[in-house]
């Protein structure tokens, strides 16, 4: 623990007693120096004990003032003044002022020479220096742990007993909630001074913030590589921790937190692998039940869900599974992300998604895995309104749409399967046409734009569409059948040719 002026004062040796300024006795001492000068501050700075026989202090009452002031803004530790020696006989301004500034003056005995107080700051500094070095190296222990696999958690208890500190992990991805410790908050008081002084570490803002509570100090600091993950040191209200030894430990944690990331990407595509080899039933039902054993999924209670999320982060996603121990296997198939879970877990997956998520009945045996595909992806199809939607009530509350894969692929080729086989066979993109055209609620500007095809050419298209299918887009009964058939060809996986939809690639695991 560092040298505070208290300790000085309470050292017998010392003869030494507060003259005033006793409020400011934990200021912290980090060198003692002999000046005689009237302006000390050029020469000592922060932590700096001054010590002087008083032959520098100023006669003057007035002058006495600023002189306290200009130590006090200097960030000196105090001022040690030799009794019976040089000073002048009335300090009464001195004290006035070191009381107001809480500034530090102490007394001491004539016989008392100054450098025995030298040699106590000198050797508290060692002791310092050497329980530092300590620190450190046990950080350095902890950093090889990490490396050689030891979780997040037993590391980040290890960190606590290395630098003698209360640890959180904020994830500010996550709302500012706590990843370690776990189902934890952050305390009140502490969110009170983040909401004053929020957790901002851009290149234009600090690199380490420190609160001030009444229950002791916390110190922030964001893990390199990782910007996200802030780290929250809690201290007793005496100890502070170095800049250095703050950016040691989020240098160790953010070892731990990389591998962490590595290992799950490593999961991701495996699980990946695993959700496409199940779907084009590569697996028997052996390996298929051994395999999702393992990833802690049955397939008699799971089921398959499909949301549409847009830009994905499945990284990210997949971590924040394995943080809620949520067991999720994640396969992005064009703008589709499909996932098998259990069904219990549809709710908080979604809350991590922050996307509508339709989701099938449970998959019960292999054999019904494409089937349970196809009712994901027609309840994902009611998720404008409603966050989640199961299959189940969607079948009960939409009876005109297709039930099953065998309807829905009826009901396509029923009433598109002219305009499949001409686009099949002349390479042209009169579905994709018809549905931007429903889409955008039959309006001819915007259809185009959103199509890059001029006006005139989508007349000529929706002309075309119309003498194979023998439907008018100018009647309500038509529109209504054209656009049944297309969400039919959705859930049939036919609405586009198979050379058109789009397949994945690495970058989608990025």
């Amino acid at each position: 623990m560092p040298l505070r002026i208290t300790d000085i004062v309470n050292m017998p040796e010392l003869h030494t007693r507060f003259f005033a300024g006793a409020d400011g006795g934990e200021r912290t001492v980090r060198w003692a120096h002999v000046c005689e000068l009237p302006d000390p501050s050029e020469w000592l700075g922060e932590g700096g004990l001054l010590m002087t026989t008083g032959m520098g202090i100023p006669a003057h009452l007035g002058i006495q003032e600023s002189y306290i002031e200009k130590l006090a803004q200097a960030g000196l530790a105090g001022v040690m003044i030799g009794e019976n020696m040089q000073a002048p006989n009335d300090l009464s301004s001195l004290q006035n002022a070191a009381d107001r500034l809480n500034f530090p003056i102490l007394m001491t005995q004539y016989g008392v020479p100054f450098s025995s107080v030298t040699r106590i700051v000198v050797e508290a500094s060692r002791r310092e220096e050497f329980d530092r070095l300590n620190v450190i190296n046990r950080l350095y222990v902890s950093a090889r742990m990490a490396i050689e696999g030891m979780s997040l958690e037993q590391l980040f208890q290890r960190l606590e007993k290395d630098i003698r500190a209360e640890l959180m992990l904020v994830d500010m991805c996550e709302e500012k909630k706590l990843w370690f410790p776990k189902d934890k908050d952050i305390p009140e008081n502490l969110k009170a001074a983040i909401k004053k002084q929020p957790l901002d570490f851009s290149d234009t803002q600090p690199i380490v913030r420190r609160y001030l509570l009444d229950d002791g100090n916390v110190y922030a600091a964001s893990v390199p590589s990782r910007h996200t993950c802030i780290l929250l040191a809690r201290v007793e209200a005496d100890w502070s921790l170095e800049y250095s030894l703050l950016q040691h430990l989020v240098a160790v944690l953010g070892i731990s937190i990389e591998r962490l990331y590595v290992e799950t990407e490593r999961t991701l595509r495996i699980g990946s692998q695993l959700l496409d080899d199940l779907l084009n039933f590569r697996l028997s039902a052996y390996d298929m039940g051994k395999q999702l054993e393992k990833c802690k999924l049955d397939v008699e209670s799971a089921c398959l869900a499909v949301a549409r999320p847009g830009k994905q982060r499945l990284t990210e996603w997949n971590l924040q599974f394995c943080r809620l121990e949520l067991p999720v296997l994640l396969r992005p198939q064009g703008d589709e992300l499909v996932m098998l879970m259990e069904t219990g877990h549809i709710a908080a997956v979604q809350n991590i998604l922050n996307v509508g998520v339709g989701f099938s009945n449970a998959i019960g045996n292999y054999e019904r895995l494409f089937e349970a595909l196809r009712e994901a992806r027609l309840a994902s199809l009611h998720t404008s309104e409603i966050a989640v939607v199961s299959y189940a009530d969607i079948a009960d509350r939409v009876p005109w749409l297709p039930h099953n894969l065998d309807e829905a692929t009826q009901t396509f080729h029923r009433v598109l399967g002219a305009l499949a086989d001409y686009e099949e066979k002349q390479g042209t993109a009169l579905l994709k046409t018809l549905k931007v055209f429903l889409d955008q609620n039959r309006s001819w500007l915007a259809a185009a734009k959103q199509l890059h095809i001029h006006k005139t050419t989508l007349i000529y298209r929706i002309r075309k569409i119309e003498s194979l299918t023998g439907r008018s887009l100018d009647r309500t009964e038509d529109v209504t059948i054209l656009w049944l058939a297309l969400r039919a060809g959705e859930l049939a996986g036919r609405f586009l040719p198979p050379s058109q939809e789009p397949r994945e690639s690495h970058d989608q695991f990025k």
